[in-house]
């Protein structure tokens, strides 16, 4: 016996499904909206009309030839139409499920860049397609998660009735439906950033301290002061006084030091990344920082311990829109420096003493969000710290006026300000010819003019290089004297 094949009719496309062939074996499948209608107009006269879950979907008829079906609940049922005879017309699958056409329709007005696809698949919604940016991918769940919570509310069942009116309403487990997020970001965004860190720090150290002895060339009383603030005094001394009273002999060594300085640091790392992808940049290198000294007879001990220094910066972008980019930022600079270093030594000159340098950092770590271009400030220190402090000889310190000989005095004053700035931008990628490199007209000299005019390099740069565009005066290119 000949059975034609399935067909589906679609409700979305059509309200009034016509079926043509009928007897035996004759199926069609019907996509019913959500509380929408359906009219199925027959081939033959149908007398008995089977429902097999009346609570997912109705069958209504006014003629013979007529069925109007209503969409109820979200699932699947099926419908057998019979003859006066009791010979089977058509068999119909019903599957309920929303309509999407209004989700469509708002997803490309919401978003009119993106190329969506909306298909439900067991009350579950599925995205497909491309998006511009991730924020449109967000978005675009957004909308979808606003349509199923709307429906779910409008398909709930009372299933007892109160005599106050109250009932008692219980979701379905359809209500916990998903979306199924496939799209596709068309096109990976790079980012660019450029981090500037600059610093500016002034340094003033003042020391001024009187060690001295008393004694009959036999015997005597010797006493020094230490430094206060570290060891920035010598061992030795700066001046030194004697002074003979018949046969006792006063000597005074004077320790005076003052010393200033300014130092800039500035540092500007540029990385580049695509959106959503984490990055890292790294120069510096390590330095052998003393450690545990131990000094023996005429023999010493050190250790030294490797630590990391220099310009360290990650960063993850992710790119929410054209002008807006989200960072996760951590940058650090770090530096030896002599800044609260110590000296040690021993009174043998045999073996001499070490310098314990210090590492000087300069770290933030953050989540911003900027549009391309433009500046934030991650961080900023503005630090002013004044150290005094004074020692001297018990008793004779505190005489007034010559006490001044037998105590020491130490000023310390570090004044600084630290700025991160942080500037991100969407960048693309160029012509190998339109990127100017650091060594562009960089050539060295010859014998004659490096041994005779004591250059390093040509003041022109090479000589197929063209010339640069503009007007100048004076030297052009690298010049180093």
């Amino acid at each position: 016996m000949y059975l034609p094949a399935p067909t589906v009719a679609l409700a979305a496309a059509s309200s009034v499904v016509r079926i043509v062939e009928s007897g035996p074996g004759a199926k069609k499948k019907v996509s019913l909206g959500l509380n929408k209608a359906v009219v199925v107009d027959l081939p033959a006269d149908a007398h008995d009309i089977l429902v097999a879950d009346p609570t997912l979907a109705d069958a209504v008829t006014r003629t013979s030839r007529r069925i109007y079906l209503f969409g109820k609940s979200v699932g699947q049922t099926n419908i057998f139409v019979f003859g006066p005879n009791g010979e089977e017309i058509v068999s119909l699958d019903i599957e309920v499920e929303r309509d999407i056409a209004n989700l469509q329709s708002n997803l490309r007005r919401f978003i009119p860049d993106a190329d969506i696809n909306v298909e439900i698949i067991s009350d579950n919604i599925v995205l497909t397609g491309t998006v511009r940016t991730p924020l449109d991918s967000s978005r675009a769940v957004d909308l979808a998660k606003a349509f199923l919570q709307g429906g779910e509310a409008t398909t709930r069942n009372i299933t007892a009735q109160g005599n106050n009116g109250d009932a008692d309403i219980f979701a379905e487990d359809r209500q916990v439906s998903q979306i199924v997020n496939l799209l596709t970001i068309d096109g990976d965004d790079q980012v660019n950033l450029k981090v500037t860190v600059a610093e500016v720090s002034r340094q003033v150290l003042k020391q001024l301290g009187f060690n001295g002895r008393v004694g009959d060339g036999e015997s005597g009383i010797a006493f020094r002061n230490p430094a206060n603030l570290g060891d920035a005094v010598g061992v030795g001394v700066n001046a030194m006084i004697n002074k003979t009273i018949g046969g006792t002999t006063i000597s005074s060594y004077i320790n005076a030091m003052e010393q200033a300085g300014v130092m800039r640091t500035l540092a500007e790392p540029s990385l580049t990344a695509i959106s959503g992808q984490e990055a890292k940049f790294y120069v510096g290198g390590e330095f052998r920082l003393a450690g545990t000294q131990q000094v023996q007879e005429d023999s010493v001990t050190r250790e030294v311990n490797d630590v990391e220094y220099g310009i360290r910066l990650n960063f993850k972008p992710v790119v929410l829109g054209p002008g807006r980019i989200s960072l996760k930022i951590e940058t650090n600079v770090s530096e030896p420096t002599y800044e609260g270093s110590v000296v040690t030594g021993n009174g043998k000159t045999s073996i001499p003493g070490n310098t314990f340098l210090g590492i000087r950092k300069r770290e933030a770590s953050t989540s911003v969000e900027l549009p391309s271009g433009g500046s934030i400030v991650i961080a900023g220190l503005v630090q002013d710290n004044i150290r005094q402090a004074m020692s001297g000889l018990p008793g004779a310190a505190k005489i007034p006026i010559l006490g001044t000989l037998f105590r020491s005095k130490d000023f310390v004053r570090n004044e600084s300000e630290l700025v991160i700035i942080a500037t991100p931008y969407l960048v693309r990628p160029v012509a190998r010819s339109a990127i100017a490199r650091p060594d562009d007209n960089f050539n060295p000299v010859n014998d004659l003019d490096s041994f005779f005019l004591g250059r390093v390099n040509r003041i022109y740069g090479r000589p197929e290089a063209a010339a640069p565009a503009g007007r100048y005066h004076g030297n052009v290119g690298f010049i180093y004297k």
